[in-house]
């Protein structure tokens, strides 16, 4: 039985020279591997850093937390289990693409593309939606229909801007026009959604509009080609 766990542990921490060194060097004091970095988001000078981090099993979280919080200025914004030690978000997203691209029905594209959005970018649930409502496809546990169709028509589309005052989902919701399809991709997530994960599903949302539409395009000349006109 493996004894070490693999987590994603984003932290906040000062964007200067030495500060991510301080925050490894707790993983190290801990008997673990930093296996993975990547910066999802900086700014103000500040900087949000996910480490992939290999760590005993008998080490428990909140000790994770108490060890990179002692380390100044530094604040944890979360921490997940990963099923698998290897981790590479921009190796899942190209994996996502291939995926939903492979799909032979609209159904299965939006099944799809449910599903490995999930899986890409650690949201908790998402789902695709015509713009008059009826669903698509969906993966995972989602609001309900009209709580949905209230936000796509409510809230503007991710494009960096926050939803508006007094009007806040129940957890990290955004969502992106899929104009071919004449649908909406809706992400969740018990967590917040960065600028580089953003950037992501923006690009996912935007392969699989292009093959929704192609499948459109296919549907219209096959129509036109089969039309009794034609015979």
């Amino acid at each position: 039985m493996d004894s070490h766990i693999t987590y994603l542990v984003r932290v906040w921490l000062p964007d200067r020279p030495g500060a991510l060194g301080a925050v490894a060097s707790r993983f190290g004091a801990l008997r673990g591997d930093v296996t993975g970095l990547e910066i999802v988001e900086r700014g103000g000078g500040q900087a949000i850093d996910e480490l992939v981090v290999s760590l005993p099993a008998d080490v428990p979280v909140d000790l994770i937390v108490r060890e990179i919080g002692a380390v100044e200025e530094v604040e944890v914004e979360d921490i997940r289990r990963l099923a698998r030690a290897s981790y590479d978000p921009q190796l899942d997203v190209l994996e996502a693409a291939a995926i939903v691209l492979g799909a032979e029905t609209r159904d299965d594209l939006a099944d799809a593309l449910s599903e490995h959005v999930c899986r890409a970018i650690h949201a908790s649930w998402a789902c695709v939606m015509l713009t008059d409502g009826p669903m698509l496809g969906a993966w995972g546990d989602r609001p309900n229909d009209h709580w949905l169709t209230a936000f796509i028509s409510g809230m503007p589309a991710a494009d960096g801007s926050e939803p508006a005052a007094g009007n806040q989902p129940p957890m990290d919701t955004i969502w992106i026009p899929l104009p071919a399809a004449g649908a909406a991709l809706v992400v969740g997530r018990d967590g917040v959604f960065r600028a580089r994960e953003r950037q992501r599903l923006a690009a996912l949302a935007r392969i699989a509009d292009a093959w929704f539409r192609r499948m459109k395009e296919r549907s219209d000349w096959e129509a036109l080609l089969f039309h009794p006109s034609q015979g």
